[in-house]
């Protein structure tokens, strides 16, 4: 932690991509055992972990899509009780991609 809040304690927030790879096609056996497939669940989740076990507040929007339309995220990493900030960028942000945002072709409005 001491490392972490010298490289970010000058800034606001940081910025990193929210996955170096975007979500991997589901294993036909997931839906009868669960997904096994921990390399590719290790990589999804990577670049979480320092807000995570950090116990910094941290938030993810979706910026755009990859060549095969899965949905691209960007992290924010604020100090500690910076949420009001994250919350602030996060709305800016979906604001400005919000024309761009595709629904997915299985989609449940959960809200509705």
């Amino acid at each position: 932690m001491q490392i972490f809040r010298t490289f970010i304690f000058p800034f606001d927030l940081l910025t990193v991509c929210f996955n170096r790879v975007t979500a991997y096609s589901i294993q036909e056996d997931a839906l009868k055992y669960g997904e096994l497939d921990y390399i590719n669940g290790a990589a999804l989740v990577r670049y979480q972990v320092a807000g995570n076990f950090l116990g910094l507040p941290a938030i993810t929007v979706p910026v755009g899509y990859d060549k095969s339309g899965m949905p691209i995220g960007l992290q924010f990493i604020g100090r500690p009780w910076s949420e009001a900030t994250l919350l602030r960028l996060a709305f800016a942000i979906e604001a400005l991609f919000l024309r761009r945002y595709k629904r997915p072709e299985i989609f449940y409005d959960l809200l509705s």
